[in-house]
């Protein structure tokens, strides 16, 4: 059986009106994922906005997010930096609080070879004594976790799987072709494709859209598994008017504008990212998704 299975929510980093980390909005937030079956949390990613939270800031939300879980699902956390000993000091920090997982994005910016991508992985993977999830997503750090990459790490057990948030089917079901031989997932990142990725035999989606489309977005999956494709493409479906808007502004400005119409409040995203004003042709195209939702019952 993969480590992980099912739909596993991108979570946004709810803030204050002051762009504060609010832990209000935060349990609130929770309580509304953890009334689906979801297979777990995610939780300072590119849509939690790891990139502009200060360390002070992660670990106290790391430790607030697992202590009010409790166990109720599992804990993902993004520890990736741009630096190996960095990004090692930091896994090894989170690493204390038991995370069920932690991700490991490329370094951006210096955009490593193969070869230094393994290198630094392999660091990391060997420091920390929790399960390790690579995460793939070369449009933000401008590197390819090739999937010949990935096998060669796959030697070290505690690596469980890769996120594939790529876009590219070379790259899904490269990693697909070159897994172990033991437990170990192969995750789709990108919410328009999580059906057709489970039909190539993936094992799982971590989605943005599942901070609102929650039961949407388990209904899919649990429609795969019945072998019901017709109603899995039906969920499937519903998830592309939500995918529109949140491709018109930087993540995650139009999701938490989503969230925030929709009476599930998370607040601004931290600048230099600024959420549309009202008056905004984002904000009223946002609002107009989510009222057709409302109509359709699916938020």
């Amino acid at each position: 059986m993969a480590p992980l299975s099912g739909i596993l929510v991108a979570m946004v980093t709810p803030l204050t009106d002051d762009q504060r980390v609010s832990y209000e909005r935060t349990d609130r937030l929770l309580d509304h994922l953890l009334a689906e079956n979801i297979a777990g949390i995610f939780i300072l990613g590119t849509n939690g906005e790891a990139y502009v939270l200060n360390e002070e800031e992660k670990l106290a939300f790391t430790a607030h997010v697992i202590g009010y879980v409790h166990g109720r699902t599992k804990i993902l956390v993004g520890t990736g930096l741009n630096g190996t000993e960095e990004t090692i000091r930091f896994s090894q920090k989170v690493a204390l609080m038991h995370p069920d997982a932690i991700t490991l994005v490329a370094p951006s910016f210096v955009a490593p070879s193969q070869q230094e991508l393994i290198d630094h992985f392999a660091a990391v993977i060997q420091a920390v004594d929790v399960p390790v999830l690579l995460y793939n997503m070369p449009a933000k750090t401008g590197s390819n976790i090739e999937p010949s990459s990935m096998k060669q790490l796959s030697k070290y057990e505690n690596l469980i799987g890769i996120k594939d948030s790529s876009g590219e089917w070379d790259n899904f079901d490269g990693y697909l072709k070159n897994r172990p031989n033991r437990p170990f997932s192969i995750i789709m990142g990108s919410d328009g494709r999580i059906l057709e990725s489970l039909q190539h035999g993936g094992d799982a989606a971590i989605a943005s859209t599942a901070n609102l489309l929650t039961a949407n977005n388990v209904a899919l999956y649990q429609a795969f598994v019945k072998g019901d494709i017709d109603t899995a493409k039906k969920y499937q479906d519903h998830i592309q008017p939500l995918r529109t808007v949140l491709h018109k502004a930087t993540s995650p400005v139009s999701l938490k504008t989503a969230l925030n119409i929709a009476g599930i409040t998370v607040g601004p995203t931290r600048l230099p990212a600024k959420m549309p004003n009202k008056e905004d042709a984002l904000y009223r195209e946002t609002q107009a998704v989510i009222s057709a939702y409302q109509r359709q019952k699916i938020v």
